[in-house]
């Protein structure tokens, strides 16, 4: 059996405003950080970036002492056809197995298929759901 090894994101909340990205990376540049991954949307004032990087622990602490609002989660890594009804295929067996979706999104598309970052209210329900040989 597969072993499954979520992935640790983190994410920022802060004022949406001119710059927000440049001083999130540059905090972490300056550790000597590398953003792995990384996604903003600016809902209303604000704005919500989530990242992955190298030296997570490192990162969410400098984040956090820069007077960035700074949290973590676990999301499961999904490996699917990039291709039009997978994604409609993987949320509908969530949603047959009464699975809520908190947060999706798509880290990669290379070589015909896509990786996919999935946070859901039972994750454990969901690897069932979904089935281990498509999560990374």
């Amino acid at each position: 059996m597969n072993q499954v090894n979520p992935v640790n994101r983190i994410i920022v909340m802060a004022q949406d405003r001119v710059g927000v990205i440049a001083d999130i990376s540059r905090v972490l540049a300056d550790e000597e950080i590398n953003v792995e991954t990384i996604n903003a949307e600016v809902m209303g004032e604000d704005v919500t970036v989530i990242l992955t990087a190298d030296r997570y622990d490192r990162a969410l602490y400098v984040l956090n002492k820069a007077g960035f609002k700074a949290v973590s989660d676990d999301a499961l890594v999904l490996r699917l056809p990039d291709e039009p009804g997978a994604l409609a295929t993987v949320a509908g067996s969530l949603k047959d197995a009464g699975v809520n979706i908190e947060s999706l999104h798509i880290l990669s598309r290379q070589a015909g298929h896509a990786m996919i970052a999935l946070k859901t209210d039972n994750q454990s329900e969901a690897i069932s759901a979904i089935g281990r040989e498509n999560i990374f």
